[in-house]
């Protein structure tokens, strides 16, 4: 509700006559009717719920029929907290139908109907709406009809994103049938795609769920429409986009815990450790799965081995399963040994879905069995009396971590030793005594070997020692030392003969004693004993005689180097006889039988006895004594009986039952002994022999019938018995455990195998004790594999009958080869090797050691490693082969694998080796290496750093390719070779060698780090490295791969270009050049940087200390002149090019910028002057550059503005770093001087001045310049010091060396003056003078000046004689747009170079208007007024529209004495449209300067008022800097006067007085009005350099360049009249001539000689013909063009020489002449261009022609006939010659033929300027018709 609230008191927005306007709640924009048909104004559609109605959103009819009514309604339920009063609309159209519109009032919370009826007429679609209306808005409901119509709403894409290649992913979409049918719904997709179910039905309304499966084959995107069809028949179709990207899955194993990277990469295996495990326990290890794919990879454990090998003791729980994307898991593997100290290897494959990736686990385990020992082998109870009690200890130790099963073989119930315990269990490391008894029955010697079975392990035996007396018999006590005879006399075969033969073959003799007191006999006596047949035991003595073939036994060299046979334990337990075919020797006493069974005994009372018979088999009588008694259940009769030597003796074995329905059993014990042993007198100690014990097994039972033995309740450790692999003929053991779980004993009896493979001991026996550990033997008679099921009946039942599965098997070496056999190398290079794995496989069950051998042939070709080893059972072992091709051919080699059994005697089946051969197949080739690119420019490199490329190595042959590169360093560059010997080669190959396959190619990263500024060139080469042939890799030469190029480079930058502005507008460029030192920057920053420059970047460029160390040489001045005090500031623009190939990053670094700020308790000391001077420069910002620093990339320019405020007066220095990244370090020294407004000063940038070198021996040196700047604001009066010079004067033989030629002088201020000196050396040295420069007014300077004099012989071309323009780095060319300028010069610096004198020198500049809407007006001037006779300039000024340019044309005139010129030209250029504008401002000013001067107001208070109206007062500002030099420069030295006025009074005003001051201030500028200012000029500076010399050193310097001078005479006469009216002037000023001092002696001398002279030449003939002669002497150069003697017409028949028109028609045509027809050939002119040419031509040809025919009759004939007509015009033609060659004399021609060509080429410019032709464009070819000759020359005299 409060929701509704606030949203009725929000305005709504409503539309009235096109227009929005907001409704605010609380105003009316409806007026109320009592009517109910109301206006109601339209407004904007709202929503119910905003106006507080809930109302359903529209009204649909769906299955209605033509010809019905429906009626439907709509409630409107008033949910807010007030009333409301709504109207309504009834439809529009006539089908649907409402009641009568009234208005509709609802309470809060009640509810309105509102019946809607609907009549359809026909099958069609009807749609209307009813409007409602509320105070505070208007929402609709629409109302519908519709026809039923199917429609299904299906999405329009399904995404499955990723899945594994052959697996699949589910996704679910539902489907809506939004149409009133029902329908059937059919899809169709391609695959991979499925949908289930595919077809359906789906009722009006319904959603249905469907399921899509994509299945991807590959890895790649699928995309599929799956279309659905529905309707009646199928004809509507509605489709899906299925979308999926199928990837390939990649599993890869590891041990857990160790990265992937871990596997194999040569095999794929991770290898699973188990290590020594007990057998039967199991042991369990996880392996993880790794995931690399983003797509989950279901897997399968496969095991290979399972089905095949009957000894599998890995197993895998977990053979199937998923890996998650991008993860892993984690799968046991299980291992569980059956048998003892068997290694055993398996392998199981992981397979991901589709067997696309395979990955290997290999297992290796080994099993261990307990490790037991006693603690005593032999238990000696020694002698006691017959009815007494001995007992002993012995100790049982388990020495291993696993539990150990134990039982003692003996029936402590019927034998005379007794256990305390027989069978137990010792945990693992367990001690455990036993208690021992010995009770015997009958004065004998008692021993007996009692076996101790381990369970999974060898038995161990204990020898039971002891000696019964009674008070008749006594005898000997048997001792362990006679243990120990006895088996050394069994070895011997000594133990079957009676002691007392023995004594007497001792005391024969015949026997002697060894050292441990046993008996053998006497050394090489052999003597017969008895055959080796007859004894089974291996290890006999065995002695071969030469003379014999028979082999004897007791015969020994020496009997202690033989230790005794010792037999395996199981061996020695299991082959008794009876167990086993096999006895380890021959028994001295046996029974027939050792089980006698009497079966189930029913008559107590009658029970057959059993017979039994004993053997003697020894040489001697011997006694049996039965132990037991006749009232024991089982006993033998009789007792005590001698048998007589070999023979036999029976025994009756009867059974007493005492009770019915039981089981009996017991172990019956023998003692036999020979007869001479009764008594201890008898016997003697090396002769006592123990008895033998021999055991009979008794069983029986008692049940009666109807009567079932006992139930037995065991448990066996296993029934599935596998035995190791063993040779044939050869045994091997296991053993079973069996537990009577029950409380009766359990008879057993184990059946024989018929085959006599398998047999068990023992085989039948009454199981007492709670465990019966069984022995079970295994003796394949060959190699195969053995399975046998034995049969144990428990309790004589064969309802209890079990069923042991025993398997084994003998084995015989047996591998499996790879390939079946083949082992093929890829083609490899002469002298290297290939190598591959080649594995092999053991799939006997057996351990082989294998060992390859190679044919001798193949030795050098082929080599393995390991040649030789152990292979496990079931394992795989791969080899590495290497193959070593001597030459280029195809290799067959066959090496063998030669296996056998580890630990097999050779002639057994495992033991025999057995070979399997292979075939190897290899190729030798040869090839070569090439780069993909012979040529590798790396371009320039910054020195320092580095730069890296990718070389491509190609190899196209067969092969692999062993390569090694090296580098042939080349330096091209300004260093010498010694200083670059030591240099490190400059190239770094990441892969110095390296193998190249065959076919492919190798990316080779090559990294360049310069160390110079030179050109690197390196020489890449390689040889084919041989590690097999050493011989061949030493003679092989490098073969050429590629070149490499780099030049090692500094980022460099220079200026290109300077300007100024601001105070410094009247200095030039070169001024400015000279002033910033930039040739020298230039050269500084082209120099290579030092190390300590190197040193620091700008970033960390930083110091603690006050003043930064400077690690530069390169140290200049930045010299930004002088001006006066508030003159604007200094404005220096440079334009810093990148001349280099790098980008260059710059800065400048002032000191603040390099000092590092410490904290205020780190500063100490005090500032000195010079930190105090600095901090005030930075402090008021004197010097500022913008910008501070920046990037050129190569090629590009940038300008950097320098500025120097004069604020301050003073001298102001600040040093300023200019630092370049990984480049130059250059300190420049801004200094700027600001000059007091009073001052007098000479702005002096250097204390030294160089001149030009002028050459030795000049007659006229030429003059040079040096320049005084006035900085100041005040003209200053200069005076050089001569009397320097004046002693260098003396020094040099009087002769002036250095002159100065304008001593004194006065130079306006911010002007420029030339000083013109002389520099006259008389030696090839360097002169130098201190002149002091006097400022009137002011300070003196001393300024050096240097001149160098050199001999031009020597120097010859090495010193060129210039105007010094080529050697200087001043720009031609303004590339600096400086603020504000609008027009641009074509060229800033001109240069005339070396012209001789009395010639004119011209240049083109074009000046352009640069400007799109100003027009602009310029004016040229000179800055000094000498120069103007030097100088022309046309136009002088001229006006320029936007984009317009014009051409100046400039003349130098070389006149006066030879010198040097460097003149400067300004060009002022005013903006025309600011120049209107001061124009208008002015008029408007005279206007108003008119109007106050002749209005006034007369007021009655103030009639004095017209006598004070004046002229307004003025203030007026200069022009132009230049203008206002010029007329500071007229000032007089009444300026000096004002310095000396009279200071005004020191007082302070009171602030009243103040502010009445500024107030007054005020009203009187609001009564000035300011006369506008004109704009100020914009000036451009022309720099123009030229040399003049005297014409005859011009010819003798420049012989070729003489020829393209014209030397104006007329400049030469005037310059003559000049110098004349100079020097009269001078002797009308000069009172008296000059008179040069000399002494009266040296006047008589001098008078005297030229008297003697003179009057000698007078009275010379000699001289006399000579001068007449000379006279007379032809010119012999100009003869050709001189007079000719020919005859003088009459005199009225020539033209007056002076004739104006016959010289302008000679003028012209000489003029062309001239310059077609060479001088030989003067009428040779019929090509000029002109009709009057032509014609003057003609007749001078004609006019020769005659003369030349003439002369031809004239010498034929003896008397030649003229007319006087042919002599007059003969006559006539000879006087216009000589005109002509007069008029080519005269210097006016001369000056007008170079007129005419100089206004013929500037009109052609101009022309060209203009556009109306492009002087560039080629030459076009016109062919004109063929013209006939018609001309023609007579050869004679016309008639």
């Amino acid at each position: 509700m409060p929701t509704s609230m606030m949203q009725v008191s929000q305005p709504v927005a409503h539309t009235l006559g096109g227009q929005t306007i907001k409704q605010v709640p609380g105003l009316k924009s409806v007026t109320k009717s009592s009517g109910l048909n109301i206006e109601v104004v339209e407004r904007s559609m709202c929503r119910p719920e905003d106006l507080g109605l809930e109302v359903v959103e529209k009204i649909v009819w769906q299955g209605w029929e033509p010809g019905r009514e429906y009626t439907k309604n709509i409630v409107l339920k008033n949910v807010k907290v007030k009333t409301q009063k709504i109207k309504y609309n009834v439809p529009s159209t006539r089908f649907f139908t409402t009641l009568y519109p009234k208005q509709i009032v609802l309470s809060a919370g009640t509810s309105f109907s509102l019946p809607v009826t609907f009549r359809p007429l026909e099958k069609t679609v009807y749609d209307d709406k009813i409007t409602f209306h509320t105070k505070e808005g208007t929402f609709e409901i629409p109302i519908k009809a519709v026809l039923p119509k199917f429609d299904l709403v299906v999405p329009s894409r399904v995404s499955f994103d990723m899945c594994a290649a052959k697996d699949f992913i589910e996704a679910n979409f539902v489907v809506q049938n939004s149409g009133d049918l029902e329908t059937e719904i059919e899809w169709q997709v391609g695959q991979p795609f499925t949908i289930q179910p595919e077809v359906t039905k789906l009722g009006p309304g319904e959603n249905k769920t469907f399921k899509a499966t994509f299945k991807p084959d590959s890895a790649t995107g699928y995309e599929a429409q799956a279309v659905c069809k529905y309707g009646l028949e199928g004809e509507l179709t509605v489709s899906t986009t299925f979308v999926g990207i199928g990837k390939y899955p990649h599993i890869i194993v590891s041990s857990v815990g160790k990265p992937s990277t871990t596997l194999n990469k040569d095999t794929l295996e991770a290898v699973i450790q188990f290590g020594p495990t007990a057998v039967g326990t199991t042991v369990q290890k996880m392996v993880e799965l790794h995931n690399l794919s983003p797509v989950r990879a279901p897997y399968k454990v496969e095991h290979p081995s399972a089905l095949s090998r009957i000894d599998t003791v890995f197993t895998c729980p977990k053979m199937q399963g998923v890996v998650p994307p991008m993860a892993s898991v984690k799968i046991p593997i299980t291992y569980n040994p059956n048998m003892v100290d068997v290694t055993s290897v398996d392998y199981f494959n992981v397979i991901a879905i589709g067997k696309i990736s395979k990955s290997v686990i290999k297992c290796v385990g080994s099993s261990k069995g307990p490790e037991v020992q006693l603690g005593a082998r032999v238990v000696n109870f020694l002698q006691i009396d017959v009815g007494e009690v001995a007992t002993r200890t012995i100790d049982i130790i388990n020495d291993s971590d696993i539990d150990a099963e134990y039982q003692f073989m003996i029936d402590c119930g019927e034998s005379v030793f007794k256990f305390e315990q027989t069978v137990g269990t010792l945990k693992a490391k367990e001690k455990r005594t036993l208690i021992l008894k010995f009770i015997p029955q009958h004065p004998i010697n008692y021993y007996r070997r009692v076996a101790c079975v381990i369970h999974n392990k060898g038995p161990l035996f204990l020898d039971l020692l002891g000696t019964c007396h009674s008070e008749l018999v006594k005898p000997a006590v048997l001792q362990s030392k006679h243990l120990d005879n006895y088996r050394t006399h069994i070895e011997r075969g000594f133990s079957v003969y009676p002691p007392e033969q023995l004594n007497e073959l001792r005391q024969q003799g015949r026997l002697e004693l060894d050292d441990a007191g046993a008996l053998m006999a006497p050394v090489k006596e052999p003597y017969e004993v008895e055959p080796v047949e007859n004894l089974r035991f291996e290890n006999s003595y065995l002695k071969k005689s030469d003379n014999s073939s028979s082999v004897l036994i007791g015969t020994v060299e020496n009997p202690s180097e033989h230790p005794l046979h010792q037999f395996a334990p199981m061996d020695e337990y299991f082959n008794d006889g009876f167990h086993s075919d096999v006895i380890n020797f021959v028994p001295h006493v046996s029974l027939d039988v050792n089980v006698v069974d009497f079966g189930n005994c029913q008559n107590l009372r009658v029970i057959e006895d059993k017979i039994l018979n004993l053997t003697n088999h020894t040489k001697g009588k011997v006694t049996v004594q039965w132990i037991g008694g006749p009232e024991k259940t089982f006993s033998v009769t009789p007792e005590v009986i001698d048998i007589p030597p070999l023979k036999s003796c029976s025994f009756q074995v009867k059974f007493k039952p005492n009770a019915p329905n039981q089981l009996f059993g017991a172990e019956l014990e023998c003692y036999v002994y020979y007869k001479s042993l009764r008594d201890y007198k008898l016997v003697e100690s090396t002769t006592h022999c123990p008895p033998w014990c021999l055991t009979l097994t008794c069983a029986g039972h008692t049940f009666m019938p109807n009567n079932e033995t006992f139930l037995p309740k065991y448990s066996l450790d296993s029934d599935n018995l596998v035995f190791p692999a063993v040779n044939a003929k050869e045994s091997t053991y296991r053993t079973i455990l069996m537990t009577n779980t029950g409380t009766t004993p359990i008879l057993f009896d184990l059946e024989k195998d018929p085959s006599n493979i398998f047999s068990v001991k023992p085989a039948k026996a009454l199981m007492k004790g709670q465990r019966q550990i069984y022995v079970v033997k295994i003796s394949p008679k060959e190699v195969k594999t053995y399975k046998h099921k034995m049969k144990m009946r428990l309790n004589d039942n064969n309802k209890y009958d079990k069923e042991l599965k025993l398997v084994g098997s003998a084995e015989a070496p047996q591998v499996l080869l790879e390939t079946q056999g083949e082992m093929f190398f890829k083609p490899t290079c002469i002298g290297t090797s290939s190598k591959r794995t080649y594995s092999i496989k053991n799939v006997s069950r057996i351990p082989l050691r294998f060992e390859w051998k190679l044919r001798f042939a193949d030795k050098n070709l082929l080599s393995v490693s390991p040649e030789s080893g152990i292979i496990q059972p079931n394992e795989s072992q791969s080899q590495i082969w290497s193959f070593v091709p001597k030459q280029e051919q195809k290799y067959v080699m066959k090496p063998a694998l030669v296996v056998w059994g580890q630990g097999f005697s050779s002639t057994s089946s495992g033991g025999k080796k057995k070979q399997f051969d292979v075939r190897a197949i290899g190729e030798g080739s040869i090839g070569d290496i090439k780069a993909e690119e012979a040529y590798l420019d790396f371009g320039d490199v910054i020195v320092g750093s580095s730069a890296s490329k990718h070389i491509t190595l190609f190899n196209n042959s067969i092969c692999s390719l062993h390569y090694r590169l090296s580098i042939d360093q080349t330096l091209d560059g300004p260093y010498p070779e010694e200083m670059t010997r030591s240099d490190m080669i400059g190239l770094d190959l990441d892969k110095m060698e390296g193998i190249i396959p065959a076919r492919s190619r190798q990316v080779i990263s090559a990294m360049v780090r310069p160390v110079r500024r030179v050109t690197y060139q390196f020489a890449i080469s390689y040889q084919l490295v041989t590690p097999e042939d050493k011989d061949r890799y030493s003679t092989q030469e490098p073969q050429h791969l590629c070149h490499i190029l780099a030049t090692g480079v500094f980022p460099t930058m220079s200026i290109t270009d300077a300007r100024c502005f601001g105070s410094a507008v009247g200095i030039s460029k070169k001024q400015l050049w000279s002033l910033f030192s930039l040739d020298s920057l230039n050269v500084c920053l082209d120099n290579d940087p030092s190390a300590r420059e190197l040193m620091y970047s700008v970033q960390t460029r930083h110091s603690h200390q006050r003043r930064p160390p400077v690690y530069t040489r390169a140290i200049m001045d930045f010299n930004f002149s002088a001006a006066p005090l508030g003159s604007e500031p200094c404005v220096v623009s440079l334009m810093f090019e990148n001349t280099g190939t790098v980008a260059t990053e710059w800065a400048f670094l002032f000191p603040s910028d390099l000092h590092m700020e410490l904290e205020y308790w780190a500063e100490t000391g005090e500032f000195d002057e010079d930190e105090l001077h600095e901090m005030k420069v930075m402090d008021n910002n004197l010097f500022t550059i913008e910008p501070k620093k920046g990037q050129l990339q190569p090629g590009e320019c940038g300008t950097v503005t320098f500025q120097y405020k004069h604020t301050m007066a003073g001298t102001d220095r600040l040093p300023v770093l200019l630092k370049l990244a990984r480049g130059r370090e250059i300190l420049l020294n801004f200094i700027g001087v600001t000059v007091d407004p009073e001052r007098r000063y000479i702005h002096f940038p250097s204390s030294k001045h160089m001149f030009t070198p002028v050459p030795v021996g000049e007659k006229i040196s030429p003059k040079q310049v040096y320049e005084l700047y006035n900085g100041g604001a005040l003209p200053v009066q200069y005076q050089f010091d001569l009397t320097p010079m004046d002693l260098i004067k003396q020094e040099n033989f009087d002769q002036p060396v250095f002159e100065c030629l304008n001593p004194t002088g006065e130079i306006p201020p911010g002007r420029s003056l030339n000083i013109e000196w002389r520099f006259s050396p008389i030696e090839a040295k360097t002169y130098m003078v201190d002149v002091p420069i006097h400022v009137h007014n002011g300070d003196t300077a001393i300024v050096t000046f240097t001149g160098v004099g050199y001999d031009k012989r020597i120097m010859g071309d090495t010193m060129p004689m210039t105007d010094q323009q080529d050697l200087t780095g001043v720009p031609g060319v303004q590339s600096v747009p400086v603020p504000g300028q609008l027009a641009f010069l074509s060229q800033e610096r001109i240069s005339f170079g070396n012209l001789p004198l009395f010639c004119r020198g011209r240049r083109m500049v074009f000046i352009t208007n640069r400007s799109k809407n100003r027009p602009v007006s310029f004016e040229w001037h000179v800055t000094c007024p000498s120069d103007s006779q030097y100088l022309s300039i046309a136009p002088v000024r001229g006006y320029l529209n936007p984009g317009e340019g014009k051409m100046c044309r400039v003349i130098f005139i070389a006149c006066g004495q030879p010198s040097f010129y460097d003149l400067d030209l300004v060009c002022e250029v005013t903006d025309q449209v600011e120049y209107g504008n001061y124009k208008m401002k002015l008029k408007e000013w005279d206007d108003e300067r008119l109007r106050q001067k002749y209005e006034f107001t007369i007021t009655e208070n103030d009639l004095d008022a017209d006598k004070r109206i004046g002229s307004p007062e003025v203030t007026e500002r200069p022009l132009s800097r230049l203008k206002t030099l010029e007329e500071g420069a007229r000032t007089t030295e009444s300026a000096d006067l004002a310095r000396y006025r009279t200071l005004p009074p020191i007082s302070k005003l009171s602030p009243d007085e103040e502010k009445e001051e500024c107030e007054r201030v005020r009203r009187k500028e609001d009564v000035l009005w300011e006369k506008p200012e004109p704009p100020t000029p914009f000036l451009l500076h022309l720099g123009l350099t030229a040399r003049t010399h005297d014409l005859r050193a011009f010819q003798t310097n420049f012989p070729d360049e003489h020829r393209k001078f014209y030397v104006d005479r007329c400049l030469s006469d005037r310059e003559g009249q000049m110098d004349q009216t100079k020097a009269t002037e001078h002797k009308q000023e000069t009172k008296r001539p000059e008179v040069v001092p000399c002494r009266i002696a040296e006047s008589d001398v001098i008078s005297s000689v030229m008297a003697n002279v003179l009057r000698g030449l007078l009275d010379d003939t000699s001289f006399h013909e000579s001068v007449v002669k000379v006279m007379k002497d032809p010119i012999p150069l100009f003869a050709q063009i001189g007079d000719r003697k020919i005859v003088e017409p009459p005199s009225g028949s020539a033209s007056p020489p002076g004739s104006p028109v016959e010289m302008t028609t000679d003028l012209v045509t000489e003029v062309t002449s001239e310059r077609v027809v060479s001088p030989t050939t003067p009428t040779s002119i019929s090509s000029a261009p002109s009709t009057k040419k032509k014609t003057k031509s003609k007749s001078t040809s004609a006019a020769s022609e005659r003369s030349k025919a003439s002369g031809t009759e004239t010498s034929k004939t003896s008397t030649p006939r003229y007319t006087k007509a042919d002599v007059k015009r003969v006559k006539q033609e000879e006087d216009r010659l000589k005109q002509k060659q007069e008029l080519k004399k005269l210097p006016e021609f001369g000056n007008a033929v170079e007129g005419i060509i100089e206004n013929t080429l500037l009109n052609v410019l101009s022309e060209a300027l203009e556009g109306e032709f492009n002087i560039t464009a080629r030459p076009r070819f016109i062919a004109l018709p063929k013209r006939s000759g018609t001309g023609s020359t007579s050869k004679g005299p016309k008639s």
